[in-house]
């Protein structure tokens, strides 16, 4: 199999919780508190600055929030 081009895509490492709650679900989608309550469980990591929920993107995507892993597998 050939690759006939390649696209990175830059993201942002977080997303505010509602934006990610758009982005990421369809149809019935969890509350917003439900997704902070995940972030505070850990279930889905995340970070709080300033109050403010947000969603780890590259942990999210890679399934993993190991920062070893992530470097590894970053392109480029």
């Amino acid at each position: 199999m050939k690759v006939i081009s390649e696209k990175l895509v830059k993201m942002p490492r977080l997303m505010e919780v509602s934006a990610y709650r758009a982005a990421r679900f369809e149809g019935r989608k969890p509350s917003v508190q439900q997704l902070k309550k995940w972030i505070d469980q850990g279930i889905i990591v995340g970070e709080v600055k300033d109050g403010m929920y947000f969603v780890d993107l590259s942990a999210e995507l890679l399934g993993s929030d190991d920062p070893l892993l992530s470097e590894m597998l970053k392109v480029g």
